[in-house]
């Protein structure tokens, strides 16, 4: 699970930005992150885990979001739902609306 405060104004929370940042060796890294993007990583690229709906998010509120990444025969897919403030179902059940071509 993921788990963070709710900014300080509050916000409607659409959904959840993905990136990749990995440390190989020593100081040896590479990203997709925004703030340290590596030189030609084209093939590799953001994720959004959009909310079906909005979800309010109040001051002091602490946001949770769980992530299952799951595989089949032959695809690979990412599940995921929010726990707090509220319940969401799981979004993208059995990569019903994305999948990942294996």
């Amino acid at each position: 699970a993921v788990r963070f405060p709710a900014a300080a104004c509050g916000a409607l929370l659409h959904g959840f930005a993905g990136y990749f940042r990995a440390w190989l060796f020593g100081a040896v890294t590479i990203s997709i992150h925004p703030a340290d993007p590596s030189p030609g990583m084209f093939s590799w690229f953001p994720c959004l885990f959009p909310l079906r709906s909005p979800v309010t998010v109040s001051e002091g509120d602490e946001v949770e979001v769980h992530f299952w990444r799951r595989v089949g025969p032959t695809s690979v897919w990412y599940e995921w739902a929010l726990t707090s403030p509220v319940a969401t179902s799981i979004h993208n059940p059995n990569g019903r609306s994305c999948t990942i071509g294996l």
